[in-house]
């Protein structure tokens, strides 16, 4: 026998094993085990969840000067299309011109401030409050500007 492309098959198609009628795909092979994923640790991106007021953790104290404490800022996302490709570009491309690191709290979920996947990941909605943490020696500094360009109403003008 051959295929469609003139090429032979393994062996007849009757002896091929046939999956009993009405199961469903599992998606794991002819395994019951776990899976690859489930033996893959969690990644960077697991966090576990803030304190039960809902506020994220606060940042340590034992900081050894006042400079490279982190700051915290609530700050509303009023662009019409929250916080979106463009937005999140711009708060990157802010926050490479300061010598910090940023976070941002959209409820229970955290972002890098420098990654443009974690942030669009979060889905901040229009008029969402979420919550900016600036880390570094430029965090006095940074965290107005950066608190602006979340803030924005437009969002859109690329005149950093």
């Amino acid at each position: 026998m051959v295929n469609a492309v003139g090429r032979p098959y393994d062996r007849p198609y009757s002896q091929y094993e046939e999956e009993p009628r009405g199961t469903a795909m599992s998606g794991r092979g002819a395994s019951n085990g776990s899976g690859p994923r489930e033996s893959l640790s969690p990644g960077p991106r697991a966090q576990t969840p803030p304190a039960a007021s809902g506020d994220p953790p606060a940042p340590a104290t034992d900081c050894p000067a006042a400079s490279s404490c982190g700051l915290r800022r609530i700050v509303r996302v009023r662009n019409p299309n929250g916080l979106h490709p463009r937005l999140a570009d711009r708060f990157i491309r802010t926050l490479k011109q300061f010598s910090c690191t940023a976070t941002i709290w959209n409820g229970e979920m955290r972002a890098d401030g420098a990654n443009i996947w974690d942030l669009i990941s979060l889905v901040v909605l229009p008029e969402s409050e979420i919550i900016l943490e600036v880390h570094g020696p430029d965090a006095a500094r940074a965290i107005d500007t950066l608190a602006e360009v979340l803030g924005s109403p437009g969002g859109e003008d690329y005149t950093i």
